[in-house]
């Protein structure tokens, strides 16, 4: 495989709340000389386990045997080609009644421990993972909505000064919005779910916004952008449309008609709901779709913290008010 040899690449795999994700990388040279991660390999299949999560409130013992096969495979796969793996689990599994249990069953017949992220730590890994990306001044506002959480970071430059997990996710919202199209009334009950779900979001008046996460993602590849590592435009006009279409025609015939898994598809209408509705909250109408995120964060934080890379990093965006902002030179 390109790029350096096998003890240069470290890998990570994801287990979220809709898709387990295998990324291996290694360390670059970023801009203004700190780290960033160049991007060798990466995979994923979609589980929906926040699905089942948000609809039972615990995960199925027979979905943990498609789980198993999943990361059983990718951690092969990471220790052949890569010199160094972690692991972590996010918003579905702090969800579940049985979260630990699973993971703790898991990871035995795995052999590799799995890392149970706060909602704080995975929005501090996200903005590490896009940190590069970010300006380096300026109130910013980073947003990564998966299937069970949505990660809200506030920054000054590259710094964040404030960050909030919201318990609203794609995936989550979906399990309250029977039917294929929703419904009129499904979706504006889902609105005013996802509304209220921003009574959460860290105070700012951010001038810009940056969003990673699946739901980002699959919006953009829905509108048929290039996904080629360049940063990607969505303008809530854009979100509009986009809604018009999932409400009109069922994932199934959207999804063949796109080249799109229908499951995906599925997930967008909640999701763009969710991804509307935080820039709304913080006036803006327009997002830049990063292809980095969480995962690449995790990589970072594993190499340059070694084995407390899950941890929550006591002062890193857990709030913050005007003082603190003018002191980071906002």
């Amino acid at each position: 495989m390109a790029g350096g040899g096998r003890q240069e690449r470290r890998a990570v795999i994801d287990i979220g709340s809709d898709t387990v994700h295998l990324v291996i990388g290694r360390l670059v040279p970023g801009p203004g000389g700190g780290p960033a991660v160049e991007t060798l390999e990466s995979h994923s299949v979609l589980l929906e386990l926040g699905l089942e999560v948000a609809r039972y409130g615990r995960i199925d013992p027979r979905d943990l045997r498609g789980l198993e096969a999943v990361v059983t495979r990718f951690a092969a796969k990471a220790r052949r080609e890569a010199g160094h793996l972690v692991i972590g689990a996010t918003e579905a599994s702090r969800r579940a009644a049985n979260g630990g249990e699973v993971l703790a069953e898991l990871a035995q017949r795995v052999g590799e421990p799995i890392r149970l992220l706060s909602g704080v730590r995975e929005a501090q890994l996200g903005v590490l993972g896009v940190r590069a990306r970010l300006d380096e001044r300026g109130e910013q506002l980073v947003v990564d909505s998966g299937g069970a959480s949505t990660e809200l970071s506030l920054t000054s430059g590259r710094e964040v000064w404030a960050a909030a997990s919201l318990g609203a996710g794609a995936a989550a919202l979906r399990a309250a919005m029977p039917g294929d199209p929703p419904g009129p009334l499904t979706w504006a009950l889902g609105a005013a779910a996802a509304g209220m779900a921003l009574a959460a979001a860290p105070p700012g008046r951010p001038a810009k916004a940056w969003a990673t996460g699946g739901t980002a993602h699959h919006l953009v590849r829905l509108e048929r952008k290039t996904r080629n590592r360049k940063p990607a435009a969505l303008t809530m006009g854009e979100m509009e449309r986009l809604s018009g279409e999932l409400l009109r025609k069922p994932a199934e015939k959207l999804g063949r008609r796109r080249k799109q898994d229908p499951r995906r598809v599925a997930l967008l209408a909640p999701g763009v709901l969710i991804l509307a509705a935080v820039l709304r909250h913080y006036g803006l109408e327009r997002c830049t779709v990063l292809p980095e995120g969480v995962r690449e964060g995790m990589l970072l934080a594993s190499a340059l913290e070694g084995e407390t890379w899950w941890q929550d990093r006591a002062g890193e965006g857990r709030g913050g008010g005007e003082e603190e902002r003018k002191a980071a030179g906002a």
